[in-house]
Parts: structure tokens; sequence; C-alpha cells
């Protein structure tokens, strides 16, 4: 017997449309329980990363101030010229600029991270404004998953020590007098323009002498009432301008004189270029001075520096009173010569004494130890 089929009460059968829509709820509940763990887990590893990128910021930060502590209890020779962009940027210390040569740039020291840090333990340190004592450095410090900062510092080194000059010669006490050299033979007694220091710390003679950069110059002769110059200064005085008038210091070298006496932050002997040091010559002395030496000679008053041969002097002379430089011998001295404490002075450039401003060799008294150091930091930015 054939049965027939109710073709319409099948279309108006329902029956399998649950399923239907509960397995399309199902899909899209799953959908969603899917996207909302990967939102959850991509919120997560968003908070760990940044997380570990803090962390790595706090190290480099941390690292900073450890290389600072250690600067400020530590001997360092720090650079005597600005490092240029490239080479900060390089992150290497040029090797023919190395300190202590010749106008190094980049100073390279080692600091392990203390326990429970991480960051760099090999910094290197590069001349950044030498004539505000500034020097930059990075830091880099990191977290895991790689997670990594670098931190750029700038820092100053606060000194008593004076690194800076008015002149290639200063005189800030009364009736300054200066006689150079008679004729036009011998090239420049005084001069402004930058000199950088030989490149041997050890040079002889014709040896030490060096060409003056591009620069700018100072005052060769600075002073603080109108002198009395005799000989042939317009060819032996050079500078930017030659000679000019100006507030004094006196005072300033006058307090910095007295501390170091005071504190015995002397030596009777003296310093060299890896390690400047501040030498005194006493009331009723005489240094006999030859062949080379680095950091400042404070000639005080009724003491004498008597220039014997070849002699070669990279810093800053100070004179006060009535101490005096004398000799039959050929002198250079890079750096700067002060006089201050006197009612009247001569310096007598009559014979082979040259006096040549050289910034590098200022820069480098920075590196004298002496009580009152200190270094800052007075800037920094994240750089990566």
């Amino acid at each position: 017997m054939t049965r027939q089929i109710d073709h319409k009460r099948i279309l108006g059968n329902e029956k399998g449309m649950v399923l239907a829509v509960t397995l399309m709820l199902i899909a899209a509940l799953v959908l969603l329980g899917t996207t909302a763990v990967t939102t959850v887990t991509t919120d997560l590893k968003i908070a760990s990363n940044y997380r570990q990128s803090q962390i790595a910021l706090y190290n480099a930060e941390a690292g900073v101030e450890t290389v600072i502590a250690y600067l400020r209890t530590n001997s360092v020779s720090y650079p005597t010229a600005k490092a240029t962009q490239t080479i900060i940027d390089g992150g290497t210390c040029p090797t023919a600029n190395a300190c202590p040569s010749v106008s190094c740039t980049c100073t390279q020291i080692s600091v392990p991270p203390p326990t429970g840090f991480s960051f760099s333990s090999t910094v290197k340190i590069y001349g950044y404004d030498m004539i505000k004592r500034l020097y930059l450095f990075r830091m880099t410090g990191t977290g895991d998953n790689n997670a990594s900062k670098t931190i750029e510092a700038v820092i100053k080194k606060f000194s008593a020590v004076p690194m800076t000059s008015d002149g290639a010669v200063a005189m800030y006490g009364g009736g300054p007098a200066v006689a150079f050299k008679v004729g036009a033979g011998g090239g420049y007694a005084v001069d402004g323009h930058d000199y950088p220091v030989p490149p041997s710390a050890t040079c002889n003679g014709s040896a030490c002498d060096t060409t003056a950069t591009a620069l700018p110059a100072v005052p060769g002769l600075f002073t603080v009432m109108s002198p009395a110059l005799t000989g042939n200064y317009d060819a032996h005085l050079e500078g930017n301008p030659d000679q000019i008038l100006g507030p004094s210091r006196e005072t300033e070298y006058n307090n910095f004189v007295n501390n170091v006496i005071a504190n015995n932050l002397y030596q009777t002997t003296l310093g060299t270029r890896t390690n400047p040091a501040i030498t005194v010559i006493p009331n009723g002395t005489t240094l006999n001075a030859s062949g080379n030496g680095a950091g400042i000679i404070i000639v005080d008053n009724g003491g004498a520096l008597n220039i014997n041969g070849n002699f070669c002097f990279e810093g800053l002379v100070i004179l006060r009173g009535t101490g005096r430089v004398f000799g039959a011998g050929t002198a250079n001295i890079f750096g700067s010569m002060v006089t201050i404490g006197h009612e009247s002075k001569l310096i007598d450039l009559t014979g082979g004494v040259n006096l040549f401003y050289s910034s590098s060799a200022l820069a480098n008294l920075s590196n004298i130890n002496s009580s009152g150091n200190t270094t800052q930091r007075t800037a920094w930015r994240d750089v990566l």
C-alpha cells in the first residue's frame, strides 16, 4: 500500500530549529569567549611588557646614580675636549683620543651593577661643554623579555680648582706691567688663540711647539687697569682682542690659594698630564723647573719659579704678591698665567718664555684630586 507524503505538513514542521539556533548561539559564545581570552592575553602581555619596560627604565636610572656615586669617590681622567655627535651616537671611545692623551674626547670606566639591578657596566663619558665642565654618558637598563631603556645623562663637575681664564695672561692686581721682547723675531710671547697641548707629554724644545686651532680666541692680556707695556708688543702680543680691561676675579683666586695652603692640598714637585697636581712655591723658596709638568703652580708671595733649560708646562700659573717667574731657559706655558695680590706687578717676557692660552690644558685641571670636587646630574633624557 503506497503512503502519500503530505508536503505541506513537512514544510510547516519546525522540529530541529532549536538545535540549529542552539549551535549558532554556542558558536557565537565560543567566538566571544575566544575574543575575550585573546584580548585578556594581549592586555596581560602589554601590561607585562610595560612593566618590564618600566623596570628597564628604573634600572637605567639606578645606573646613572651609580655612575655619579662612582665619579664622586674615584679618580677618573675626564675628557678635555668636546666629542662630536657622531662619536657619541657611535658609542665608542676613539683610541686616538682616549684620555689622558692630547685633546681626549672620551674616557671609559667600569661600574658593576649592585645586586638586584641590571644595567650596562661599561660606561663611556664624553666631553660635552668644557667651559661649563659638562660631560655626557649613556646608560642602558634591562628587564625581562629583552626590554631595555637607554638614558642620556649630562653631568657637571663642580671643582674648587679654577678652570677658566680671562686671557693667556690675566693680571687682577694693581699696577700691571709686561715687558715684551724687542724686535719681531721669536714669535708671540703672549697669545690668546687656543693652542693644543703637545702630542707628547714629555716633549723637549721645539718638539713642544704646537699650532693654534680655529677655536675662538680669548684676549692675550687681560687687566683690571691700563697696563704699562714695553718692548715690541705689536709683534709679540696676540688674542681676541690683543688686550682688554675687565672686572677683577682676585677674590676668587685668592680664596682658592688660601684653601689650598690651609688644607695642604699641594705638593712640592710638579704634576704630570696623567696626574696633574697643585704645586706651591712658598715665600723664600725657588723651584728650579725644567722638563715637563702639568696642573697648577702657585708662586706665593716671596717665592720664585726659576726656568732652566727647556721647560713645558700645561695648566695654570698663579703669581701672588711678589711671586715671580724668571730664568734664562726656554719655556712654553700652555693654559694661562694669573697674577693677584699686588699693587704693582711686572711680567718679564724679554727672554724665551711663551704664554699660550690652551683650553685643553685648563680642562685637564678637572682631573686634579682636591677637596671640594663633586659631580651632579644636570639633565637627562630617554633616548631609546
